[in-house]
């Protein structure tokens, strides 16, 4: 043939797109493993499971090059699924922490509400407990929460300890505090009050997930927004603060779910980006490591723009280095002459000639845009004045060295297929210059418009 297209992938930039991946997982496997710190109730053997299938694939580091090209690209393929499970598993364990913190709220407001009853009992028949009366108005300001349940039940066996200095009401109430509620006397208080009940569960939510989503954020407004909530009377005006506070939360917490959101995905990225090690890009981490921790959601994306961009960049650049060199290197194997500076010149002006010197007078065009993995060769002559019946030859040549270009390659993991060829003597050769002898010393005229290409 004396004119082809072909689709190459090299092995090396499939390394390069797997160090990537793997840095990205191990960002996320490092967030994985803080929160799971966090969380008591860890399925030990899921965890264990995770840890394992981790180590497993980062074996693969050690050495790349041992394994063969299909067990290579089978792990590839299955590091985006395991980033999104640790994704995943991730969101699942911040939904339970959030519960949690929310159940504890929940808990620290029946101690509180608990503790303001005994305080009133107290008060009224033992002003003399001062001790005790303090300690139950700190409970009550959710203050002393370590020993809450220790006061109470000091202040519950000492009205105990007294029945008669107690009213018949008094003693009842007394008795409830100190017998835990069944699920049916539960469920007909919360009936008794069932919307400010469902406002406050809201708000204790709202609260669990700043909490949990974004430690470092500074809630305490919050938080006295809700005590003083806890303190009034639930009238008209409680509603009316009760109701801004809600909306208030709802609006923090949608925008730390998409800010926790875009840092995560702006980590992972500079975790990708790290793996090419250029100086370079370097300082645009350094750059975009200082967004990391900012709340405001534009920088965010700005940051997140700049990162994709320079991630797909330095993927197309490798990939146009790493196909150019695997071509040349296997053009070498077949006795052509290749420099070192081959593939850059290639790179940096779409095409490259190369002879061989088995056959004197001819040699290789390799054309092929930057991005593209398409690349054309045509066998070319280094002068106008030659023996043309030789061109044939020539074109028969190379026909036979692309299959055996095809065999080098696939040995060191690289893949190349014809998309497409002219068949030798379709057309006439094209007249051009070897990368190593200057424009002047060569005999060259550009082919006429009857000659056919693939260009």
């Amino acid at each position: 043939m004396s004119s082809s297209v072909h689709v190459i992938r090299a092995r090396s930039e499939d390394i390069a797109e797997y160090r990537r991946s793997m840095a990205c997982l191990n960002a996320l496997m490092k967030q994985w493993e803080a929160v799971n710190q966090q969380y008591s109730e860890v399925d030990a053997l899921k965890i264990e499971q995770i840890r394992q299938r981790f180590e497993e694939m980062k074996q693969y580091q050690k050495d790349i090059h041992r394994y063969s090209a299909e067990a290579f690209a089978h792990l590839t393929e299955q590091i985006p699924g395991m980033i999104e499970f640790v994704r995943q598993d991730i969101e699942q364990m911040q939904e339970a922490l959030i519960e949690q913190h929310t159940v504890q709220r929940q808990h620290q407001r029946a101690q509180q509400e608990n503790a303001a009853m005994l305080l009133n009992l107290l008060q009224q028949r033992m002003p003399e407990q001062q001790t005790l009366l303090q300690q139950l108005d700190e409970v009550t300001k959710g203050e002393q929460t370590s020993s809450a349940e220790k006061i109470l039940s000091q202040a519950i066996l000492m009205i105990g300890q007294q029945p008669a200095r107690l009213t018949e009401a008094q003693q009842a109430l007394a008795q409830r505090l100190k017998e835990p509620m069944s699920e049916g006397q539960q469920a007909i208080m919360q009936q008794g009050d069932h919307h400010s009940s469902q406002s406050l569960q809201r708000i204790d939510r709202h609260i669990a997930e700043l909490t949990v989503l974004d430690p470092q954020q500074d809630i305490a407004l919050f938080m006295q927004r809700a005590a003083e909530l806890d303190r009034l009377t639930q009238d008209s005006n409680w509603n009316m603060l009760k109701d801004s506070l809600i909306l208030d939360l709802a609006q923090a917490t949608r925008h730390a779910r998409i800010v926790t959101e875009k840092r995560q995905q702006l980590g992972l990225l500079l975790a990708g980006l790290e793996s090419y090690h250029s100086p370079a890009i370097s300082a645009l981490i350094e750059r975009l490591n200082l967004v990391l921790t900012s709340r405001e959601l534009q920088p965010l994306i700005e940051a997140i723009t700049v990162a994709q961009a320079a991630t797909e960049q330095q993927q197309q650049d490798i990939a146009a280095l790493a196909r150019r060199e695997a071509v040349l290197d296997g053009l070498a194997k077949l006795g052509y002459e290749v420099r070192e500076s081959d593939a850059e010149a290639w790179l940096d002006d779409g095409k490259v000639v190369i002879r061989k010197p088995a056959t004197p007078g001819y040699g290789l065009e390799l054309a092929g845009a930057k991005g593209s993995e398409r690349f054309q060769v045509r066998a070319v002559a280094f002068s106008e004045q030659r023996d043309t019946q030789l061109d044939a030859d020539i074109e028969s040549i190379w026909c036979g060295e692309h299959q055996q270009l095809q065999q080098i390659l696939a040995e060191t993991g690289d893949r190349l297929t014809v998309e497409r060829a002219l068949a030798a003597g379709e057309s006439p050769l094209k007249v051009a210059r070897p990368a190593d002898v200057p424009a002047e010393q060569v005999d060259y005229r550009y082919r006429g418009e009857g000659s056919r290409s693939l260009d």
